[in-house]
This record gives structure tokens, sequence and C-alpha cells, in this order.
């Protein structure tokens, strides 16, 4: 067949890549045609994301691309969940889309709990109740700028507002609307009973396409502008950047619900598929959430610190002259003697950057642990508490679902510390996939080429184990194993009557 040269236009909550994926029939093949910065701009104390830059950036983008291809069949675009935009009667951005760190919900939390109960919240629409999420941030848009309710008319999630300005179409899509805490977990439609309790008029959504669909061709506008040939299309593929990557992972689909799989990065998300959404009290106790996959399925996860207290350690020792780079720090980790000393990664001391290796000290000193002697012993320290919450994520997972885990698939750029990987297998017990690191990337481009008809379902796995080499962890056996599993759980419980403050640090002028 004729090769397909498709881009994926990845956008992440700090950057944005275009990468072109040519499919020749049996791989597809990755090249990075661009990347720029996606920062987002505080204004009079509030954060939007610059949306203008990013539609221009990925406009300028295509275009170098075009010249690297001479032809662009198709593109998509994926990106983090929850923010969004609304456009008025006339089709036009009535604002910035707020950037998801903005704090503007926490002045209308109490109000925004009295219409919906936070347990309610979770068994009508599945998501766990978080300040970021969309809900809320509609809500307290609308009592800040009560003209949206005559003003504002479609409401789109950021891949479709994208998608709406290049090709005039509004569309919604499956997987990031699910992560918006607007959808009902039963029909897995837009909330009707919740947009009313909240104030949120119905008619700004659009009907939701599951399995992607054709947008159409570039408006002529822009065609014109970047002088890009009239044939490229654009879809609407997966949106949502976690549930592209599930679609990339070498799992034949009689094994998908035997699986659970680790997103890893500077956060991690650890999950599993199942055919319905999981709306248990059970769940809902262990902080687990539901959002939607490609196929219309759902995915049962939870958001987790990833590789951010060892970015923050790189970065707080490079500032004291120590230029250490994260292969040399895991290379000390791995040579250093494990002194069974833990934290809790997802405590709210290691949640703000800076003083990270007196944070962590601190939290073994109020535990009653041993303090690591080295830098490999404090790296090797975060690494097992790290992987220690992915094993009791992934026993709630096997606990609420009542079915057990076979397997574990990580992906993503954290798979690079293969200390990490190992002890995740260790730690678990279980055989752990690595692979591959542009998961998100890989399922933008299977996306397409599921809506393009270029390839079916019960090929994808084919064509990705033709496209990236995975690598199997096989569990080894650790020592004092089941002591060290209960000290882990009995800390979970301590530390919830811990007051740990950092003394004010007085710079000496």
């Amino acid at each position: 067949m004729d090769i397909r040269n498709l881009i994926a236009v990845d956008l992440g909550a700090s950057s944005g890549r275009l990468i072109s994926g040519q499919f020749d029939g049996k791989r597809v093949l990755l090249k990075e045609q661009f990347r720029f910065s996606n920062q987002p701009v505080n204004v009079n104390h509030h954060l939007y994301w610059d949306y203008l830059k990013i539609f221009q950036e990925i406009k300028y983008g295509l275009t170098i691309a075009q010249r690297d291809l001479k032809q662009i069949d198709s593109f998509s675009v994926d990106t983090w969940g929850v923010d969004y935009g609304l456009l008025s009667h006339h089709d036009e951005l009535l604002f910035a889309p707020h950037s998801y760190r903005d704090t503007r919900t926490t002045e209308v939390k109490e109000k925004f709990y009295q219409r919906v109960s936070p347990v309610k919240l979770f068994l009508t629409t599945g998501n766990q109740p978080d300040l970021i999420n969309t809900n809320i941030q509609l809500f307290a848009d609308i009592r800040r700028y009560p003209f949206l309710l005559t003003k504002g008319t479609t409401f789109l999630m950021m891949p479709n507002l994208i998608g709406y300005f290049f090709t005039g179409v509004k569309q919604s899509e499956f997987t990031i609307a699910s992560t918006s805490g607007l959808l009902d977990a039963q029909s897995r439609d837009w909330n009707t009973e919740l947009l009313k309790s909240l104030g949120i008029p119905k008619q700004w959504f659009g009907d939701l396409t599951v399995g992607g669909d054709v947008l159409g061709p570039l408006q002529p506008n822009i065609i014109a502008e970047l002088q890009l040939d009239s044939t490229i299309q654009m879809i609407n593929g997966v949106g949502h950047d976690t549930a592209a990557a599930l679609l990339a992972l070498p799992i034949e689909e009689k094994d998908r619900q035997r699986a659970a799989f680790i997103s890893c990065g500077t956060w991690s998300i650890i999950g599993r598929q199942t055919t319905d959404p999981v709306v248990t009290m059970d769940a809902a106790d262990a902080g687990l959430t539901n959002e939607g996959c490609f196929d219309g399925t759902n995915r049962l996860l939870k958001n987790v610190t990833g590789l951010w207290i060892i970015q923050e350690l790189q970065r707080e020792w490079s500032y004291k002259g120590m230029m250490i780079d994260f292969d040399k720090m895991t290379a000390e980790a791995k040579a250093a003697a494990s002194i069974n000393s833990y934290i809790d990664p997802n405590h709210p001391l290691f949640a703000e950057p800076g003083r990270m290796e007196e944070k962590i000290k601190l939290f073994l000193e109020q535990t009653g642990q041993q303090l690591p002697k080295n830098r490999g012993q404090l790296v090797r320290v975060v690494l097992e508490s790290l992987a220690m919450v992915y094993r009791k994520t992934i026993h709630d997972l096997q606990k609420v679902t009542g079915e057990p885990v076979k397997v574990v698939h990580i992906f993503g750029g954290g798979i690079q510390n293969q200390l990490l990987v190992q002890l995740t297998a260790d730690l678990t017990q279980l055989p752990v996939v690595a692979g591959p690191v542009e998961a998100s990337v890989l399922g933008n481009i299977v996306s397409q080429l599921l809506v393009l008809k270029q390839t079916t379902p019960d090929h994808v796995v084919n064509i990705m184990n033709h496209s990236y080499a995975v690598k199997t962890y096989r569990p080894s056996r650790v020592e004092s194993f089941e002591n060290r599993l209960k000290k882990f759980e009995m800390l979970l419980k301590q530390e919830q009557d811990l007051d740990l403050l950092l003394e004010p640090k007085i710079e000496m002028g």
C-alpha cells in the first residue's frame, strides 16, 4: 500500500509537539517535526492557556511537517483533560481557556457542594470530586460571569476547540469529555440532571462522538495561509492523552481486562480497563476514578505522584553545584542497599517544589524511620516508595473489581528508569511490560488509522509489535516481602496524625 503520513498533535501542560507517523501497512515510524512551549499565563491572579499561541504554533508545525513529508494525509489532537473553551453566538471564543491550576474554584467550593454532594457526584458521574474538574470550573465561571448564560452557546474541550477553529466543525469526543465530571456514569452521555443542578445550560453541549470521526478538510483561509494541500483531513481521534496511550499498548483484546497499566512520567496514572464504569463506595474510598476509552469502554484509574520528587532532587542538587543526571542518580540508587524506609509520595508535603531532600528526611524522622546515609540511598527510598504506591493501587484495583491482575503494562518517559520498573515488578510480584515511551503519540496515530479505515482493531497489536520493542521485567524475590508491605500500609495510616512543617529558611544577606 502507499505510505500514509499522519500527524499527532500531542499537547501537554508544559509543551506541545507535532510528531509524524509514517504508516506502510505494517508499522508506524515516528519522527518529531516540531516542539513548542506551553505554559499558563498569569493575568490578574488567574491562570489562562495562551490559546492563540497554541493555535498558531500548531499551524506553524504543520507547515514544517509539510515541507519535510511533502504530503500530510491527516492530523489529530490529544491533550490533557478537564480544560475547555466557550464560544459565543457568533462562534467566537469568549475568553482564553483557564488552566486547571487556576484557583477560582476554591472560592465556590462550598456553594458547589451545596448543590451536589461529593458522594453523589462520584456515584452519578464516576469521577472523583476535585477542584480541577470541569464541572466546578464551569460553575465558577457562571457565577463570576453571569453574561455567559446569554452569550455562551457552545462548550468544547481543548482538542475539540482546536478542531473547530481548524475545520469549522463542532464535535465533542468521548474520551476527553469523560474527564469533565459532566457525564452520566450509566448512559455515558451528558448528565442533564447534574447540569440542571449546577445551573449550566444543556444546550451548550453537542452530541458525543465515540470511536472518532473525520472532521473534514481545513477551512479554506487556513489552507491558503499555510499553503497546505487541500486534501489534508483533520480527524476527531482519541482526544485524551492517556486514552490515546492505551490504544498503543500491545495487549490483545481478550487480555485487556486482566492487565493493569501505569503511565509513568512526572505524574503517574495507574488503572485497568473495564467494560463499564465502577461506581461503588469501595471505588470511591480507594480514590479511583472512571474515564472513557476510545471504543466506549472504561478506564478505572488513580492519579498519583510519579517521578516529580526525583526531578526536584535533581534540580535542587544542580543548584548546589552537583551536576548529576538521572542515569547517574539511578545507578547510585541501584548500587545502594535498601534501608527499608519509605515516604508517601502523595503526601502534601511533597506537592510543592523546593527543599525536597530536607522534606524527605523530615518525613522519615517524624515517622521514626532510618535515614539514608548517602545520595544513592535517598534516591532508592523514593523509588521504592513509588513502587509501593503502584503496588497498593493495583491491589485496590483488584479488590474493587474482583478480578485479578496478571500483568502490568508501563509506558511513558519514566520507563527509562529501569530500576523503578524492576522494583515495580518485584513489589507487585507481577511481570511488567515496559513500552512504548511515546504511547500517547502512537495511540493518536492509531486512532486516525482506525477512523480512516486503514486498519482494524484486531490488527492494531500486530502493527504496534512491528513499530517498537518492549522489555518484560520478571519479579524477583524480595527479602522480608510481607513485612515491607505491612510497614508501608501502617505508614499510610500513621501519617494522618503527622504535622509535617518545615521551618522557614532564612537567607543571610
